[in-house]
Order: C-alpha cells, then structure tokens, then sequence
C-alpha cells in the first residue's frame, strides 16, 4: 500500500483560491473524515466544510477514484481560501489523519510508475509551468502532449524490427525463413539515424523558443550602447551619461517581442584604459560578446565601417541617425535613434535572423539538453551500426542496434536509470 501523500498544489501566499491535494490508497478516507458532506460521485466539485484543528472552513472538495486520476490513484482535491494559514491548516487535517507529505514532484512521479505518464510528458509539464514566453509555453505542450514520445517510439519499432530480424537469421539459420540482407538492415538503421538527424537539427530553434535569443551589445564609449537598450527594452534601466566609462559591467535585461524572449545585455566600452575597474568592465564586455547568440557592434560614426572580431554573427547598429547628415548604407547594417526610440527594425531583424518565425509552425523543436544528448549518442551508435555492416558479423551490429534503442528509450523513460527519474522529477514543485 502506498502512503497516502499530501501538499500545496498553488502558489504559496495571499489568493483568492489553494488547492490542496491529496493522492494514495487512503484519500479518500481521509478527505470523508474532515470534509462533509463528502462528494457522493467522482469528478464532483462540491461545497461544504472542512474541519481544522483550529477552525472550521467553508470550502469545496472533489474526488478522482482510480485509476482514472493524474497520479493513477485515488485523488482528493480541497479548493479553500487562500492565504498560508487557511491551507497549512488543511494539510495540518490531513497530515492527523494518516498522510504524508509530498516530496517535490512525487504527484507526477507515481503519475509516471503507474503509466499515466512517460518522462517527455513530465518534462513538459516543467517547461510549461517555466515558460515566459509562448514560444516556450508551446513547446512544453508539444512535450506534454507526447508528440515527441511518440516519435521516439516509432523509432525504436524500426530498430526492434531490424534486431528481430537479425536474430531470427542468428539462431535460425537452418530454417527457410526470409533473412534481411545487409542492404536491407543498413537502409532501416539510415532512416532511422535521418529522422534523428531531422530531431537534432531542431535543437537550434528549440534553444530560441525555450531560452530566447542572447544579444550582446557592445562598442566604444559613448556611442549609445545604454541608450539603446533602454530603447529596446521600453525602460530607463541603464544609466546614460556623456561622461566616458559610465558603464563598467554587464547589464542584462530580457523583453519578449512577438512569441520569443530577447536578452540584452550593455557591456562597458571598449577602449584602451588603465583604469583596473574598467578593464575589468571592457573583459567582462569580450566575454558577453563571445558567448551571446549575436553582437550587436554599435558605434555613432557614419564613417566608420570596422567590424567587432567575433565568431558569432553581428550586426553594425548606425546610432544618433537624427544627428547625421546623410544616413549611412551598407551591408548587415541597420540606422537607427536610440535617443528617439527608433529600434523597433533591430527586434525584427533579430527575429528574421534566427527564422524565429519557423517556431510558430514547428510541431516539434528539441528544447531540452537530456534530449538533445540521447538523440546524438543514439545517432553516434547507428552511425557506427552502419559503417560495421559491411566489415563485421551481424551479432555485433544487433547489439549495437540494441544500444541505439535502449538509449532512445532513456528519452520516454521505457529504458532510463532511476537516478535520472529521480533528478527530473526533483526539479517539480511541491505538490504537482
């Protein structure tokens, strides 16, 4: 018998509403020996009162009978008002009746043991209860809704369907049966590793929608770095100066524009200085720079056409536009008055840049690093399947095969050790 588990299901804090729930063998036990009249069906939301050690609250409960219910058991949910004391004194009810409390995630988790869920799905539930944006919020739905699940599982057929062949062909080699030929076997292990291919490739775009876009803006002293990203960011966070070295570290502020998240980030100016604390800024500036998604390079000059040394792709940013004479035009290149709020074409051209338009009709993207990292070593081993084909006996390439499908399982959950069941869902809340 399971412990019956008990927790907050709502944010902690003044609400109109908490939820307190409960899940295990003896919910609803529990629940009828402190909430009257107790729902007489299932899937019930009902009014009545609920009985505290310190106080009798008016409040509504509903039962969910196994194994028709999130975790897979029975599940009792009390809907009170909220505010700390009101739900600590619920849960206080239910803990001298016989509960437990919930470790974090342990809702969701014998969710999972009792086949509601696979891994992908719990991982969605975290992505969308983390999301900032709808980009973010979409993906973690596509996870939740099992799309990427379901992928992984026709893989693994096509993988299960070359290694039964394989062995059928080792341990029966005298029967007339109709054996794979290598040809055949290799051609079911590339359209495998081709869909894995396609899944990886995604990555990029699911960095995009769940993290957002990191834009480095750097350049020489007052050339309107802090000005322009006040500008983008529709707020005086940075403090403008005509003074020389005002800025002395980085400055990182986040603004959704359309369905994904920019963060910017104001970097001292680069200069030759003496000054221990602006050296410091102008090197925190280079590593801004060297890890952001983008530079934006900007500089006041209409003149000047040099180019930050960098990797990463950049943009020339033409600042104080209302001050020249004739505006500048060249190549990757865009004019803009920070002074003037002026920098709406910088958020679209970061947008158009990253094909951030794509995530909108994605119905998949890759977002989350575990994933990422079971679907390359997956294609590593097929990848190595194929080459051995052709030069190696065809019990080494089912077992290579074997590899590539237990690590592809590590995805659903069908394969993955404890600990990293355990790690995913210790990163839930209390009482989900």
């Amino acid at each position: 018998m399971n412990n019956t588990i008990v927790a907050l299901s709502t944010a902690r804090g003044r609400a109109a509403i908490a939820v307190v729930r409960m899940s295990g063998d003896n919910a609803i036990e529990i629940a009828k020996k402190i909430f009257h009249p107790f729902p007489t069906q299932p899937n019930l939301l009902k009014p009545g009162v609920l009985e505290t050690k310190h106080f009798n609250e008016h409040a509504m409960c509903v039962y969910f009978a196994a194994p028709h219910s999130y975790t897979g058991e029975n599940t009792v949910e009390f809907h009170c008002h909220g505010g700390t004391a009101v739900s600590q004194a619920v849960i206080e009810a239910c803990l001298d009746n016989g509960a437990v409390m919930a470790q974090n995630g342990e809702f969701s988790k014998r969710a999972f043991i009792n086949g509601k869920q696979n891994l992908t799905n719990a991982e969605g539930i975290i992505e969308m209860i983390e999301a900032e944006t709808a980009s973010a919020a979409k993906a973690g739905a596509n996870l939740l809704e099992n799309k990427l699940g379901k992928r992984i599982v026709e893989l693994q057929n096509v993988l299960l369907d070359a290694v039964s062949a394989c062995e059928a062909a080792l341990d029966y080699p005298e029967e007339d049966l109709e054996l794979p030929t290598v040809q055949t076997v290799k051609e079911q292990l590339r359209t495998v590793a081709e869909s894995l291919n396609a899944l990886i490739a995604t990555s990029a775009l699911g960095k995009v929608a769940k993290y957002g876009i990191d834009v480095a803006i750097v350049g020489k002293p007052n050339v309107g770095k802090s000005s322009l990203l006040n500008a983008l960011i529709g707020t005086d966070r940075a403090i403008v100066s005509d003074i020389r070295g005002t800025t002395r570290d980085t400055l990182t502020e986040s603004v959704n524009y359309r369905d994904i998240r920019f963060n910017f980030v104001d970097t001292a100016g680069l200069r030759e200085s003496s000054d221990e604390i602006e050296k410091e800024g102008i090197r925190r500036a280079k590593k801004a720079a060297d890890s952001a998604d983008v530079v934006l390079h900007v500089t006041d000059d209409p003149n000047d056409r040099s180019v930050y040394p960098t990797i990463r792709p950049q943009v020339r940013i033409y600042n104080k536009c209302d001050l020249f004479d004739s505006k500048p035009c060249c190549v990757d290149s865009l004019v803009v008055s920070a002074k003037y709020g002026d920098v709406e074409i910088v958020k679209e051209t970061l947008y158009e840049m990253f094909s951030a338009d794509e995530i909108g009709s994605s119905d998949l993207l890759i977002t989350n690093e575990r994933h990422l990292d079971c679907l390359k070593r997956a294609e590593k081993q097929l990848a190595e399947a194929i080459a051995d084909c052709d030069k190696t006996t065809l019990d080494v390439v089912t077992n290579q095969i074997k590899q590539a499908w237990q690590t592809l399982g590590e995805i659903t959950g069908n394969s993955a050790q404890e600990d990293v069941i355990d790690r995913i869902y210790s990163k839930f809340c209390l009482g989900k």
